[in-house]
């Protein structure tokens, strides 16, 4: 047995670069052969996609291990520590097993930060034994290490515009990349339309069954009358001689409560199988990521890879999950505050969909922050209209935007040293958005000493 590293895992990892690019997948190839395969004692299933990879992963991980099978979980990028890239059964590597595991790869030298991250992934579900690991592609699809991993359910959650510079610069474009990791016995897309449709038509692995999320499960949410008319009938049937008016503000105050803790309560259907769960992540975006990693559930189920889908597990499963700086509520440091990593165009229009869904909009505060190949002043344009006032900080990246391009596309916003010292100086009377980066929402719970899941 090998002895724990003396150095942490980010200290053996700093010389790879977090921010190295390298496309190919050539150096993790080599790798696993000379690990000797590790990844072929269990199976995988590869997600891919712009924007809800990891929501989507995280529900199906939730889901699966709720019946019963045990799972590795590897995510990226991570919120404040690099554990939380690798989970089995819902819980964090110890860092000094990952420390180990790193050291480990001194002999692949050329190895990436991301790369070397997932073949210790790979190696750490392996020797756990798991039965089933859901790999989340960190960019792109056709060169991305995770796609290293030969997938037995690939999952697609929807084509966007972020990286470019590596993928192309347009959706087809883009979307040509992410589909050709599309392979295995199913391939599963959450969404598309006219113009990529038909280039992941073309782009999949030849051979390989391609569908829709929707063509296994659906997602609705409950609307709130709908909810309370339920609900009142069931406890008029309980509760006989009640007065129907009360059992209805009753009911509301459990509905407002609900809402109030970000859980929107919906009903799926997988199959022949109907159920209600309450979806702890908000956003009209998560049903669909919830649709998506149901289909891959249903996928596995059917080719004998899982076991058959039961409405108690999976409401288990989803009540579950914890995925923390997704239009997450929380109190730090005496401010209310609604953090979401949302880092591109399409992850920031669904927040401001959700900022108008919620009632907030013209009403808060927003503290912002992003990395330097974002599309900043299109994201600016569709925040300040939501926004009664703005703080900009530094995050701590070799890629962060300058503070003067930020203040520069939110005129008149204040500006703040740094994360730590923007906590400080929100206001107390009105909810603080955090988004741009989830680097920023990484710091804003790091200055707290919590968050992560």
């Amino acid at each position: 047995m090998s002895l724990p590293h003396a150095l942490g895992a980010d200290a053996l990892l700093a010389p790879r670069l977090e921010q190295r690019i390298l496309p190919g997948l050539d150096r993790v190839q080599r790798s696993l052969d000379a690990l000797g395969r590790p990844e072929r004692a269990f199976t995988s299933v590869l997600v891919l996609g712009t924007n809800g990879k990891g929501s989507t992963a995280a529900l199906l991980a939730g889901i699966l291990q709720a019946h019963g099978v045990s799972v590795g979980l590897y995510t990226s990028p991570h919120l404040m520590a690099v554990e939380e890239r690798i989970r089995t059964d819902g819980a964090l590597i110890a860092g000094a097993r990952l420390a180990e595991l790193v050291a480990s790869f001194e002999h692949f030298p050329d190895l990436s930060y991301f790369e070397t991250l997932t073949c210790a992934a790979v190696v750490e579900f392996a020797e756990r034994g798991v039965d089933v690991a859901v790999m989340e592609a960190g960019l792109g699809g056709r060169w991305d290490a995770a796609s290293a991993v030969e997938p037995a359910v690939a999952l697609l959650t929807n084509i966007g515009t972020d990286h470019q510079g590596w993928l192309g610069t347009t959706r087809a474009a883009i979307a040509a990349e992410k589909a050709a990791a599309l392979r295995g016995r199913e391939a599963i897309v959450g969404a598309w339309d006219a113009e990529v449709e038909p280039v992941i038509r073309v782009s999949a692995a030849p051979g390989t069954p391609l569908s829709l999320a929707s063509d296994w499960a659906a997602v609705n949410p409950i609307t709130r009358n709908e909810e309370l008319r339920v609900k009142s009938e069931e406890l008029r049937d309980e509760i006989r001689g009640s007065d129907a008016s009360e059992l209805i503000t009753l009911n509301s105050q459990l509905l407002t409560a609900r809402e109030a803790s970000g859980r929107t309560p919906v009903r799926f259907t997988v199959g022949d199988l109907c159920g209600e769960a309450d979806l702890p992540l908000a956003g009209a975006h998560q049903v669909a990521n919830l649709s998506l990693a149901l289909a891959g559930a249903a996928a596995l189920a059917k080719h004998g890879l899982a076991p058959a889908i039961e409405a108690g597990a999976v409401r288990r499963g989803i009540e579950g999950v914890s995925w923390p700086g997704r239009l997450q509520r929380c109190r730090i440091r005496g401010r209310d505050l609604l953090v979401d990593g949302a880092h591109n165009l399409e992850a920031m229009a669904a927040v401001a969909d959700a900022v108008d869904s919620m009632g907030l909009s013209g009403s808060v505060h927003l503290l912002f922050s992003c990395l330097d190949d974002k599309p900043l002043e299109a994201m600016a344009a569709l925040l300040r209209p939501r926004v009664t006032g703005v703080t900009v900080a530094p995050i701590a990246s070799p890629r962060a935007t300058p503070l003067t391009d930020l203040e520069a596309a939110f005129p008149g916003c204040r500006r703040a040293g740094s994360v730590a010292a923007a906590l400080l100086e929100l206001p107390t009377d009105r909810t603080t958005l955090v988004t741009g980066s989830l680097r920023l929402a990484g710091e804003v719970f790091a200055a707290e000493g919590g968050g992560h899941g």
